[in-house]
Order: C-alpha cells, then sequence, then structure tokens
C-alpha cells in the first residue's frame, strides 16, 4: 500500500512538473506587468521655461538687428548725398557702401531666420496656451457641482500660464517694430546688392528668402491698401461736407446772418480743417503710391535675376 501511494505521488508530482512549462508564459506576463510602471497618459508639453528663454534671446537679436539695420539705411542715404554733392570721392563712396552693404545683408539674412524661429515660438506658445485653457475649462465642468459659488473648487485648478500670453504679445511687437515699409525698403536694397554679385547657391537662396517674404508682406500689405483706401474715401466724403459747409456759410453771411467777425471765425475754422483733410488725403495717397512702387521694384528685380 505504501508503495502505491509513493508510485500515486510520483505521478502526481510528474504531471505538475508538465504543467510549469505551459505556465511559464503567463507567470512571466504577469511580472513583466508588475515591474513596467504604467505610463501616464499626458499630452507631451513644450517646456515653457526652455521656449521662453530662447525664444527672448532670439527677440533681443531681432530687436537689435531692426535697430541696426535702420541706422544703416539713414548711413547709405547720406552716404549717397555726400557722394552726388562731390563731398567725397567716388572710390571712397564705393570702399563705405560696400561696408555697409555687406553688413546690411548679412542682417537681412539672419532676420529671415530670426522671423521664421519667432513665427513657429509663437505657433507654438498659441497652442500650449489653448491647452492650458481647455484643461482649465474641463476642471471646471467636472467638479461644477461639487462645490458652491464663491467657494474654491477642490484639488488643485489649473491655471493658463500668463508666461505663454506675454511671449505671444512680445513677439507682436518686436515684429512691429520693423514695419513692412520699412522692411521693403532693406530688401530692395539687399536685392540690389545681390544683383551685383555672381550666380551661386547662396544668392539664389537669398533670392528665394526674399521671394517668400515679399509674397508674405504683399498679402498682409493688400489688405492694408484696402483700409487706407476706404480711409480716403471717408476723408473724402468729409472734405466734401466741409466745402458744403464753407458755401453755405459764405451765403449766409451775404445775407447778412454773421456779422463779420464771427463770419472770418466760422470760414477760419472750416477753411483750416479742410486743409487738415486735404493733407492727410495726400499723405495717404502717397504712402500707398510708394509702397506699391516699393514692392513692384522688389518683384521686378527678381524677375531680372532669374
Amino acid at each position: 500500500m505504501v508503495g502505491f501511494l509513493k508510485r500515486f505521488w510520483r505521478s502526481k508530482n510528474n504531471k505538475v512538473v508538465g504543467a510549469v512549462p505551459r505556465q511559464i508564459p503567463l507567470d512571466i506576463f504577469q511580472e513583466q506587468m508588475r515591474e513596467t510602471p504604467k505610463r501616464p497618459r499626458t499630452v507631451q508639453r513644450v517646456p515653457v521655461e526652455d521656449l521662453r528663454r530662447e525664444a527672448e534671446e532670439k527677440l533681443r537679436i531681432f530687436q537689435s538687428n531692426v535697430k541696426e539695420m535702420k541706422d544703416l539705411s539713414l548711413k547709405m542715404e547720406e552716404l549717397a548725398r555726400l557722394s552726388r554733392s562731390g563731398e567725397i570721392p567716388k572710390n571712397i563712396y564705393n570702399i563705405i557702401r560696400a561696408e555697409m552693404s555687406s553688413r546690411l545683408s548679412e542682417l537681412l539674412e539672419e532676420q529671415f531666420h530670426l522671423r521664421e524661429y519667432l513665427e513657429l515660438a509663437k505657433a507654438k506658445a498659441k497652442l500650449e496656451w489653448a491647452k492650458e485653457k481647455i484643461g482649465l475649462k474641463e476642471f471646471l465642468d467636472r467638479h461644477e457641482k461639487t462645490y458652491t459659488v464663491g467657494a474654491p473648487p477642490p484639488g488643485e485648478m489649473p491655471h493658463p500660464s500668463l508666461k505663454w500670453e506675454r511671449l505671444i504679445n512680445s513677439i507682436d511687437k518686436a515684429f512691429a517694430s520693423l514695419p513692412i515699409e520699412d522692411e521693403v525698403s532693406f530688401i530692395n536694397q539687399y536685392l540690389n546688392m545681390i544683383k551685383e554679385k555672381e550666380l551661386s547657391e547662396d544668392v539664389e537662396k537669398s533670392k528665394e528668402f526674399c521671394q517668400r517674404r515679399l509674397e508674405e508682406i504683399s498679402k498682409k500689405w493688400s489688405s492694408i491698401r484696402r483700409d487706407k483706401i476706404e480711409e480716403v474715401m471717408n476723408l473724402e466724403l468729409k472734405a466734401s461736407e466741409i466745402r458744403d459747409e464753407i458755401k453755405e456759410t459764405e451765403a449766409r453771411y451775404a445775407v447778412g446772418e454773421f456779422e463779420e467777425s464771427a463770419y472770418e471765425s466760422r470760414l477760419g475754422a472750416l477753411q483750416g480743417e479742410l486743409r487738415s483733410i486735404e493733407r492727410k488725403i495726400e499723405e495717404i495717397r502717397r504712402y500707398i503710391d510708394d509702397m506699391d512702387m516699393k514692392i513692384f521694384r522688389c518683384f521686378e528685380t527678381l524677375r531680372e535675376g532669374s
């Protein structure tokens, strides 16, 4: 009987041993599940400090370049005036102009790259700012029924970071520091300079930068131009109304409704207002014509070099 039981347990143990290999994969899987921590389901975010710090450095360079480009442009205009008047010899003019042109080329090319970076940084900042706003809304919706009005919601309430808003505003301010009329003037000067250079890969790349930026400026200018034309139309309407008032004032004075002092005072005020409006109309028209011509010349220069 004892021998039988020994054989029975030995047989049973053999079956258990045989079952172990079939159980190993499940054991391994369970062990891996215990060892591997679950990844939190979170959206990867742009590190605000890294993005802000780098963008601020690029902004500093961008604004410094704008200032230097404006200074160079004024110096080049003065240099051209001195050359025309004969105050400096032609060879000196050519040497100084070449130095200034080279520096302006470097600055403008750097501005192309900086603008591309800052536009990308602005887009990232807007996305992160939108995510934080959505997170706040979802948080409030989730806890809407769990807290009373005026009391703080349970848990830590997320707040959209003001750093994103400040970064976006800083980039917009930097772009505004270089008006499109100034930028077109710089591009026009730059294209005239590289037109004199031999055709090379760098020159072609520079032309591509100019072409792309000019197309962006043209779209923006189209919108500004429409607004300016509408402004002129409104001013012309106002000027027409004032002319009618002047005629009416003169007629009323002629029939004795105004004393001479009152007439002269009223007439002088109306004529002064009319002159101011006419000057404003002339300024806007001149601005439109100048911008149209500058952009046209830039595209013409690009086509000539193709």
